[in-house]
């Protein structure tokens, strides 16, 4: 019989890059969902919204080219993207070359809506990073490093 209740490498919770990063992001994740609530979005929502408002005016973006994109899963951007359209922020006609696909795109009241979730998503993240100061510009490089 070991001290350790379970065979880690780890001398505790607190030394786990891996469960650290399960509390921030549950911890940051309250923070949006509770920062956009008054406009009626999800964070999901809000994510597939300014992505198809940023790409949408390099491609067409399709479901599947928004699901690449935000690297959510196919089932859940098909759920936000209908919710989307019910509440008139997306708009889908037919893709000019894929028959099979929709194209989606952004109208005035989901660019409206997004860009007053981008004001409110980023001081959000202000606050939630402020601790971190000058380090967020490193932490931020981290994420992306993890990203490649």
């Amino acid at each position: 019989m070991t001290d350790a209740p379970l065979p880690t490498t780890f001398s505790g919770p607190s030394e786990s890059p891996g469960f650290l990063l399960w509390r921030i992001s549950n911890l940051w994740q309250r923070e949006q969902r509770n920062a956009l609530q008054p406009l009626g979005l999800t964070h999901t929502q809000f994510v597939a919204l300014a992505v198809a408002s940023w790409f949408g005016q390099e491609e067409p973006i399709t479901q599947a080219r928004l699901s690449q994109l935000t690297r959510s899963d196919p089932m859940t951007i098909s759920q936000v993207v209908r919710t989307l359209e019910k509440m008139g922020c997306f708009e889908r006609a037919p893709h000019p070359e894929d028959t099979r696909a929709k194209v989606i795109t952004v109208s005035d009241t989901g660019r409206e809506l997004a860009a007053q979730a981008i004001r409110i998503v980023e001081a959000t993240d202000r606050a939630f990073f402020e601790p971190l100061g000058e380090e967020t510009a490193s932490l931020v490089q981290l994420f992306q490093k993890l990203l490649r």
